[in-house]
């Protein structure tokens, strides 16, 4: 089991340096099969909080601050609100709510992307599409442990450049993460894997080297196959998300 939470950690952060995202769309649903619905968001809710702030150690001159304030504020409004709902409700139904939502609404973005062409449906200082985004990242945390699609649709939307979108990502990512666990903690009674000192220490290994890995990538990638990438992991997220709950339902 821990051979494959550190391939799962190696494969998502090197996705999280590249593309601003990935950790918890890729690694998230693998590691919550392996730990459980309960344990696994926790845990992935905690090494998503450690590689996101890996990150913005490379990325923080690129942080979009106007950006960050107003997804955050919706976002925490909605944490421990979400968590009180969510307390004794269907992990598969919540799987596969939030896993439809996802795929839906990157559905509806590029669509509405393409009509619109290279023009935004709304100001970039626009605050309300933000609120609407940061409540649905925010809600996405709690709910499974995946806060980033919801960003990513927002970015399509918004013709985000991929560059500044990979660096606001992650104060928003470990903003979303500590929340979301400080509400679990507190309200839902959930705990973490029990896992071995040398099991934390090799995981800790791991968040590193997957930072290194993607900082040997993140140059040779153009800035239109990070956006490719992006698109790619928000439906990676959703259907993942959707076939786990639609699994568990079962």
């Amino acid at each position: 089991m821990l051979a494959l939470l550190i391939l799962a950690i190696l494969v998502g952060g090197s996705l999280q340096r590249v593309a601003g995202m990935g950790f918890g769309l890729v690694a998230g649903p693998f590691i919550v099969l392996l730990i459980g619905p309960i344990e696994g968001v926790l845990f992935v809710n905690l090494v998503g909080a450690m590689m996101a702030l890996l990150v913005l150690g490379r990325t923080i001159r690129g942080v979009d601050w106007f950006r960050y304030r107003w997804l955050v504020t919706a976002s925490l409004l909605v944490s421990v609100p979400a968590a009180l709902l969510l307390k004794n409700a269907s992990a598969s139904v919540l799987e596969i709510s939030v896993g439809g939502i996802v795929v839906v609404a990157m559905t509806l973005a590029l669509v509405t992307s393409r009509l619109r062409g290279a023009k935004r449906p709304f100001a970039p200082e626009a605050r309300l599409p933000l609120l609407i985004t940061g409540a649905a990242a925010g809600f996405g945390s709690v709910a499974a442990g995946i806060g980033g699609p919801p960003i990513a649709v927002y970015s399509v939307l918004d013709r985000w450049d991929p560059r500044a979108f990979a660096a606001t990502a992650q104060p928003i990512f470990l903003t979303n993460a500590l929340a979301a666990m400080t509400a679990k903690l507190l309200v839902a009674d959930a705990m973490f894997p029990d896992l071995a000192v040398w099991e934390w220490a090799v995981i800790g290994v791991a968040l590193v080297a997957s930072i290194g890995l993607g900082e040997l990538l993140v140059g040779r990638i153009s800035a239109s196959a990070t956006r490719k990438v992006l698109v790619a992991l928000a439906y990676v997220g959703g259907f993942a998300t959707l076939g786990r709950g639609l699994i568990g339902l079962v």
